[in-house]
């Protein structure tokens, strides 16, 4: 018989019964149970009866529950599930307490907990990293509306590294707690997303004092990309990716801040460089990347507007060799200034700029006589439309 796959929205309380006599003389073939909007944990089993030995075969587990005003909170003291199926390798919840039958399974490799309404104890959620020699394979995702509650006594890392690890709060004391306790493996992707109305709670925050061995991909990273947010001024993106993993970083903020970002991160290894360019400065210190080989730009507006100021200095970026150009509007003026720069760049001790692509999906081209002025100067000129605005 083939395996069922079940979605089940509990605010259609009406149609509960209806949904039971369905499933009841089929339960045991479900591989996949997603129910939300849970109300009671006795609603829950009322649909799903002598639950979990009903589902012998269950695969992934999805609960959420109901963010109704009026609906009773879940008791986390009584463990109503009892002994899960040790087929389960997917577990994802959404403000469910962590009840120790949750901590006993030894077959995941995705765990996701989301948590607003209620405060687990983050304890226990590190004491199960570090007992689960199965989440070495794991994939978790953790997200804290609000802060757990933890002891105050220091504790050493896991000995447990995950080969992925997402951190999604609006407290850093919650994220540098989280990311300190819980190394990663060679080859993990390390990803935080960081939410606060504060000013001053960024990245550098988080990362402060945290040794770099937990992780292995933050120092061994070649490629970056940089992307910020027009319409909030102070949400970017970050996404780094090297030879032992890769790191992604979110800071989602609706006050001002400054780019620190640069600073808390490891980058002398960065050989290519990514930049999303939009309406708003970017301002950072090019020093920061003393390896870097390739720049591409793409931006809305003007790619004078950013590299006014850095085309000033032949100095800039002394490693550089590829400049790329994406969706950029390159006026005469800009290629006569990159010419400039091309040309003093000759008599620096620094590499020689060997290639300029400039790749446009509509709009016009810079003129054919300042792409020949610009090859006296570099090796590769390509001024070209493309579909996809891909290099």
């Amino acid at each position: 018989m083939a395996p069922l796959h079940i979605d089940f929205d509990m605010s259609f309380r009406t149609r509960a019964p209806m949904f039971c006599n369905l499933i009841a003389p089929h339960i045991q073939r479900i591989k996949t149970l997603r129910v939300s909007e849970i109300p009671t944990i006795e609603g829950f089993k009322n649909a799903f009866p002598n639950f979990p030995r009903s589902m012998p075969n269950l695969q992934s587990l999805d609960l959420a529950r109901t963010e109704d005003e009026g609906v009773p909170d879940w008791d986390s003291s009584i463990d109503p599930f009892g002994s899960l199926p040790n087929t389960l390798t997917s577990l994802v919840l959404d403000d469910i307490p962590l009840y120790p039958s949750f901590l006993k399974i030894r077959t995941l490799t995705v765990l996701g907990l989301r948590y607003s309404e209620i405060q687990p104890a983050l304890d226990s959620l590190l004491d199960l990293v570090e007992d689960n020699c199965s989440l070495e394979s794991v994939d978790l995702r953790i997200n804290f509306h609000n802060s757990p509650s933890s002891s105050s006594q220091p504790r050493s890392p896991t000995t447990n590294r995950l080969r992925h690890l997402s951190v999604s709060c609006w407290d850093v004391t919650t994220a540098r707690t989280l990311i300190s306790n819980i190394p990663l493996q060679r080859g993990a992707h390390l990803e935080i997303a960081f939410r606060n109305e504060e000013i001053g709670l960024d990245l550098k925050n988080i990362l402060s004092g945290i040794p770099l061995a937990h992780f292995p991909n933050l120092p061994s990273s070649t490629f970056m990309e940089y992307t910020p947010c027009n319409q909030v001024p102070s949400s970017r993106a970050i996404r780094l990716i090297g030879p032992n993993g890769s790191f992604s970083y979110y800071h989602d903020c609706s006050l001002e801040t400054h780019f620190t970002e640069f600073s808390a991160l490891p980058l002398t290894n960065i050989r290519e460089l990514h930049l999303v360019y939009g309406e708003l400065p970017i301002t950072f210190d090019t020093l920061f990347f003393p390896a870097l080989e390739t720049l591409t730009l793409k931006c809305i507006t003007g790619a004078s507007r950013l590299f006014s100021t850095w085309l000033s200095d032949p100095s800039l970026f002394p490693s550089l060799k590829i400049l790329g150009f994406l969706e950029c509007v390159i006026t005469e003026e800009f290629m006569d200034e990159l010419t400039r720069f091309a040309s003093s760049r000759k008599n620096t001790a620094s590499a020689w700029l060997q290639r300029v692509t400039i790749v446009r999906r509509g709009g016009k081209l810079p003129s054919t006589a300042s792409i020949r002025e610009l090859e006296r100067h570099v090796s590769v000129v390509e001024a070209r439309f493309c579909r996809n605005g891909l290099l």
